[in-house]
């Protein structure tokens, strides 16, 4: 009797540590549609090297800490990459990161069309000082939650009126 109630607590705690493994390896890990959308932000600024750990492919930003990367669990809150002479485009998946309250990639060589599919909850965006072209998109007028933009030192085809909207903007 007494053999039994040891193997069934064995069995206990087996279970119990199996469990453990199971939930604490997989809390680092990134939630799906947020690394995705990293992965081919990778892709569209050219795969540059100055960006340690990223990857376009198969990678854990949140688990693996990926350069300018803050994540809270398993979502992506912060991208912040400035001044690391990247060059390309942001891509067209960023407004899957629905955490996302910072972007700033501010004093790189970005250029071309500011995606329009940006972070639709971000509270800072900043892409100062690139080299982006055409009119901002008009998506920035649907984020409410944005506090501070900053779209200096770009080659924009003029700023549509698109800011009456943005009751929390505080610094544009």
């Amino acid at each position: 009797m007494e053999e039994s109630k040891r193997n069934k607590h064995a069995f206990l705690l087996l279970g119990v540590c199996f469990l453990g493994f199971m939930f604490g390896s997989s809390y680092g890990d990134t939630l799906p549609s947020d690394a995705a959308a990293l992965r081919e932000m990778y892709s569209f600024l050219n795969s540059p090297p100055q960006l340690t750990q990223w990857s376009s492919s198969g990678n854990d930003p949140c688990g693996q800490l990926w350069k300018g990367i803050s994540c809270s669990g398993d979502r992506v809150i912060e991208i912040k990459v400035p001044s690391l002479q990247l060059s390309g485009s942001l891509g067209f998946q960023l407004s899957s990161l629905t955490l996302l309250t910072n972007l700033d990639v501010s004093n790189n060589n970005l250029g071309g069309q500011l995606s329009y599919q940006l972070p639709p909850n971000a509270q800072r965006l900043n892409f100062a000082n690139n080299n982006f072209n055409q009119e901002p998109p008009w998506s920035i007028s649907q984020m409410t939650h944005l506090k501070y933009l900053n779209l200096a030192h770009n080659q924009f085809q003029g700023l549509p009126d698109m800011f009456g909207q943005l009751t929390n903007l505080v610094t544009l």
